[in-house]
């Protein structure tokens, strides 16, 4: 299980690779919905290893998260590897289903796992637990999400959308999470 107290001491990616095999990572990005013949200077694999990091240093920019796995090409994580654009269209190009299948992959496998106290009677205790979260305002999103008011013409600033989690009370393992339209069901 990752100790979230050694965050700051990650020199590179084998931090992670303790904790998530390769395999699990080669076979989300199967589901990756682009292929690609073509030599990128930012590999599908080090994109999602870097969308990873980029979860859990969030208020790092991309540049020294990059640094801290040693991400890109021999490892150098500049500014012309990882220009702006460069990796808002390598995330593109990764998709959704490669991170929601780890995402996944991490829940089945770590959330069968038992800790110390973490039984009641026998039992694993869980909680659900939901939040609403804004998004950008922009048309796609309002008209996906939805927002606060939908209902009238007046709005609410940004679209908004419903995010619900199945968490394990003991350890805090994730083992599921859905997104939805804010008056979706």
């Amino acid at each position: 299980m990752l100790d979230l107290g050694d965050l700051f001491n990650f020199s590179d990616l084998s931090t992670f690779t303790q904790n998530i095999p390769v395999e699990w990572v080669a076979s989300a990005l199967n589901l990756s919905a682009q292929a690609t013949i073509r030599r990128r200077r930012l590999p599908s694999d080090q994109v999602l290893w870097l969308v990873l990091g980029m979860a859990l240093f969030r208020d790092e920019p991309v540049h020294e998260v990059a640094r801290r796995l040693n991400i890109c090409a021999q490892g150098l994580a500049s500014d012309q590897l990882l220009a702006r654009s460069g990796v808002t269209e390598a995330r593109k190009r990764l998709g959704a289903d490669p991170v929601e299948s780890l995402f996944r992959q991490t829940g089945m496998q770590w959330g069968c796992e038992r800790y110390e106290g973490d039984q009641w009677h026998g039992l694993q205790v869980f909680a659900v637990d939901g939040a609403l979260l804004r998004t950008p305002d922009s048309p796609e999103l309002r008209e996906h999400f939805g927002s606060g008011n939908t209902g009238t013409e007046r709005q609410t600033p940004f679209p908004m959308l419903r995010l619900v989690a199945l968490m394990n009370v003991r350890s805090h393992v994730i083992l599921d999470a859905q997104l939805s339209p804010y008056r979706g069901s």
